[in-house]
C-alpha cells in the first residue's frame, strides 16, 4: 500500500533535526544495515521486518538510485509475519512428550525438557509455514522535514517509528491537528491554543 498504488490512507511525522551533509553515503550504508532479511533456517522468531524498494519488495540491493528520488527518500517498510495455529502447536507438543518419556522410559518430564521440546516443536513448525507479506511505503521530504507514512494502524506505525530512527539517527513526532496548528502559530502561542475550544463536526443524533 502506499505510493504507486493503494488508497491514500497515511499518518504524516515531522523529522526533528536534520540529515547530516554526507547523507548520502551514510544513509546508503544505514538502509543497507537495516534493510530486510528473510526468515534463517531454524529461525525462531515469527516476524522479520526491513526495508526495500518501493520499485520491488524481493530485490535485495538497495543503491542510492533506487530509494532517492530528487530530495525525497522513498522505501517501503516490509513486514513478514509467521503464524503457528496455537492448538496445533499443544497438540505436536503433546505428542513429541509422549516420544520423549517413551524413550526416557520415564513417565514425568522436568520442566527443562519440556521447554526444550517446545522449541524444537516451534522452529519445525516455523520452517514448514509461508509467511505473510505486507509492504507499507515511506516518503520523507527532506526539504520540508516531513514523512508520510501509509498506513494508520498503531502497530505498524509503531514499528516503522522504530526502524526509522534506528537507520537515520533521527526521531519522528506525529503531526496531528494541534501540531500543525502548533507549528502554524509558534510556541509562544501554545497557551492560546490549549484554550481552544474542539467543534464537533458530526451532526448530532435526533437532528
Amino acid at each position: 500500500m502506499g505510493i504507486l498504488t493503494g488508497g491514500v490512507r497515511l499518518r504524516r511525522y515531522r523529522v526533528l533535526g536534520e540529515p547530516p551533509p554526507d547523507f548520502r553515503d551514510r544513509y546508503e550504508e544505514a538502509i543497507r544495515a537495516n534493510a530486510f532479511q528473510d526468515f534463517a533456517s531454524d529461525d525462531e522468531r515469527e516476524q522479520v521486518v526491513g526495508w526495500v524498494g518501493v520499485d520491488d519488495w524481493f530485490e535485495p540491493e538497495l543503491p542510492l538510485d533506487r530509494w532517492l528520488v530528487g530530495n525525497t527518500i522513498c522505501l517501503t517498510l516490509r513486514i513478514d509475519t509467521k503464524r503457528i495455529p496455537s492448538k496445533y502447536f499443544k497438540l505436536m507438543c503433546r505428542r513429541r512428550e509422549a516420544e520423549w518419556r517413551l524413550k526416557a522410559g520415564r513417565e514425568d518430564l522436568t520442566r527443562a525438557e519440556r521447554d526444550e521440546i517446545a522449541s524444537l516443536v516451534r522452529r519445525e513448525l516455523l520452517d514448514r509455514v509461508i509467511p505473510s507479506v505486507q509492504g507499507i511505503d515511506m516518503a520523507w521530504d527532506l526539504d520540508r522535514s516531513e514523512v508520510w507514512f501509509w498506513s494508520t494502524a498503531e502497530k505498524a506505525n509503531e514499528t516503522f517509528r522504530v526502524l526509522f530512527e534506528r537507520t537515520f539517527g533521527l526521531r519522528l513526532r506525529p503531526l496531528f491537528p494541534y501540531a500543525l496548528a502548533l507549528e502554524a502559530a509558534g510556541e509562544d502561542r501554545a497557551e492560546t491554543l490549549d484554550r481552544v475550544i474542539p467543534a464537533w463536526f458530526a451532526p448530532e443524533e435526533g437532528r
